[in-house]
């Protein structure tokens, strides 16, 4: 069972009842942040029910900014940090609305952002989740993601990435395996069937992995390409620090035992194994190797708790193998090649 953050609740109880959707925002030492993130959720068409700000521990003050500049916002403080997955399932807890849309805190969505993708998910029932065209901050024509493609090997590249703007905001939404978590709204249904993010990974490949849960139990993805945020790229955990490249390794490996079909791991393992090489000699030129083999090494060791909760997903599983393998990307080493040196 996920352990659930000892904090302390606070916020306002007048905001207006509007639309079904919860919108939250988590936040750590992100105070410089918040002004425009927060004032590109005022702006949005769609009011949403309510705007949850989880405050992990900061020590900047933002709990307190957020208290005096925007009294609408319900602000919960948490004693400390408890990483993107313990402060997104802080604020899903006590949220009200039917749909939950996660924001990060170094993002600023277009008004129609949450218009949108509340519109996608009442017009398909059977999604369990949408997410955003997502581009850079700057420049803003060139897209960080729209949706992530789960390949056979377990690598995970972002749709559109360094690509330009190709104009296809007009077209309807996409499938995709990933619902990058960065804009991103759950149907509070599935995450009731399939649970919430798994806290044990505490930052970096939760998504993918609750993506990857949601695809098992039946449940649609996709992105929409006319729901638009721009996103200040590791304005809070810098790429490539020891930080992301240990949670990032480690939460790979982790993915892959928990939620691959069996008939699927045993058959695209060795692949798995190429690409972990592949990674530790890419890391290992960057100086990340040490990070790299302690995030494995980590999942070994609590292997008896990754297979407990392998059998859970397995238990709630419902979507065949084949249909699995088939939303898979079989092509896996050129696309992540290219990420990687891009």
């Amino acid at each position: 069972m996920l352990h659930k953050p000892q904090g302390q609740y606070t916020g306002s109880t007048n905001c207006p009842i509007k639309a079904d959707v919860s919108v939250i925002v988590v936040n750590w030492n992100g105070r410089h942040l918040l002004e425009s993130c927060l004032a590109s959720l005022a702006a949005q068409t769609l009011s949403p029910l309510e705007v949850i700000l989880v405050d992990n521990g900061s020590e900047d003050g933002s709990a307190d900014w957020v208290a005096s500049h925007h009294p609408e916002v319900r602000l919960v403080r948490l004693d400390r940090n408890y990483g993107f997955c313990g402060g997104n399932n802080a604020g899903i807890r006590v949220a009200k609305g039917e749909y939950f849309a996660l924001l990060n805190n170094d993002a600023e969505a277009e008004p129609r952002w949450l218009e949108r993708l509340r519109a996608t998910m009442r017009e398909h029932a059977g999604l369990g989740a949408c997410d955003s065209k997502v581009y850079f901050y700057e420049p803003r024509d060139l897209i960080w993601a729209s949706g992530a493609d789960y390949s056979v090997a377990g690598s995970v590249v972002q749709r559109g990435y360094l690509q330009p703007d190709g104009g296809s905001n007009g077209a309807g939404p996409a499938e995709v395996f990933v619902a990058v978590a960065c804009a991103v709204m759950y149907r509070r249904s599935a995450l009731d069937h399939v649970g919430l993010f798994d806290e044990d990974f505490f930052s970096g490949y939760e998504d993918v992995d609750l993506s990857f849960r949601l695809q098992a139990a039946g449940y649609g993805i996709v992105t929409v390409p006319d729901a638009i945020v721009y996103h200040k790229v590791s304005a809070t955990s810098r790429r490539n620090s020891e930080f992301y490249v240990y949670y990032g390794q480690r939460n790979v490996l982790e993915t892959y035992l928990k939620n691959m079909p069996a008939a699927l791991l045993l058959k695209y393992l060795p692949l798995h194994v190429l690409y972990t090489l592949g990674s530790m000699l890419y890391f290992a030129r960057l100086g990340r190797l040490g990070a790299t083999a302690r995030g494995k090494l980590a999942v070994l060791r609590s292997l008896d708790r990754t297979l407990a909760k392998r059998r859970a997903v397995q238990r709630l599983r419902t979507a065949p193998t084949a249909s699995l393998e088939r939303k898979m990307s079989a092509s896996w080493l050129q696309p992540k090649y290219a990420k990687l040196r891009g």
